[in-house]
């Protein structure tokens, strides 16, 4: 099983950042697209294309595939209008046209959040307007070959978080091009050992996000210095046969 790493781990070597990245022995990375205020996603169609054409050369130059990439997320969340939800569609299929010029084909994305992330009066309602955002996405994710890996969350008072509910969208939008991204670290947090979450979701795994907590916050800790029990969790992917790359998602400055 391959390693890879976040982008974020490298930006401040610049130019330099996928050079350094192989040299500490990754292939993999996750190019982080997520910040909607980047230039990528609000440029001319011309600039959009060097853009990702400078990226890619970036990254074959060094040796390094981009495995998978992180879709657009904003925090605190914006998606309680339909004109919120329509700009975040846009955003997200011009992240799916990213992907196929990047010769990446994993596309992971959170799920909606329209009351927030710190309360939940309607979580059907939620978990239904989840299952029409992710549905209408569907032809672009095709037309751009991409699979669209729906990642657990962390946040306490949202039903939608654990991965048995990330797991139940996923079945309810049952399409293809829509997977599995568990996080190792949002697991834990919602009280679910990711390799209980590897086995119940086994069908749909493609993508890992990897890191440690104490099961208290997100903490995005190394591995082996929290609650998650790792020899079971490596168990799992051997019993399943994972055969993806174990993405890590650590920050050395995490408290």
């Amino acid at each position: 099983m391959e390693i890879g790493i976040q982008s974020r781990a490298y930006e401040r070597f610049g130019a330099d950042r996928y050079r350094m990245m192989y040299a500490d022995g990754f292939r993999y990375c996750d190019l982080g697209l997520s910040n909607t205020n980047k230039e990528l996603y609000n440029c001319e169609e011309s600039d959009f294309l060097r853009l990702l054409r400078e990226e890619l050369e970036l990254a074959e130059e060094a040796g390094i595939v981009f495995s998978q990439i992180h879709g657009p997320w904003r925090y605190p969340p914006q998606d309680a209008t339909p004109e919120d939800r329509a700009e975040r569609k846009e955003k997200m299929e011009k992240c799916f046209r990213a992907a196929k010029l990047l010769k990446c084909k994993y596309v992971v994305i959170h799920p909606i959040m329209p009351f927030g992330t710190k309360e939940d009066p309607d979580p059907e309602g939620m978990f239904q307007m989840n299952v029409e955002f992710f549905r209408s996405l569907l032809p672009a994710a095709r037309e751009n070959d991409v699979i669209i890996c729906l990642e657990n969350m962390p946040m306490s008072k949202l039903s939608i978080s654990p991965p048995a509910e990330t797991l139940r969208l996923i079945e309810a939008i049952d399409d293809p091009n829509v997977a599995f991204c568990l996080d190792t670290g949002h697991s834990i947090v919602r009280d679910t050992q990711p390799g209980e979450a590897v086995r119940m979701g086994a069908k749909y795994l493609r993508v890992l996000h990897v890191h440690d907590s104490d099961g208290q916050r997100d903490r995005h800790w190394y591995p082996g210095t929290g609650a998650v029990d790792w020899d079971d969790f490596t168990a799992a992917l051997k019993e399943v046969g994972y055969a993806g790359v174990m993405r890590l998602e650590t920050r050395p400055d995490a408290e």
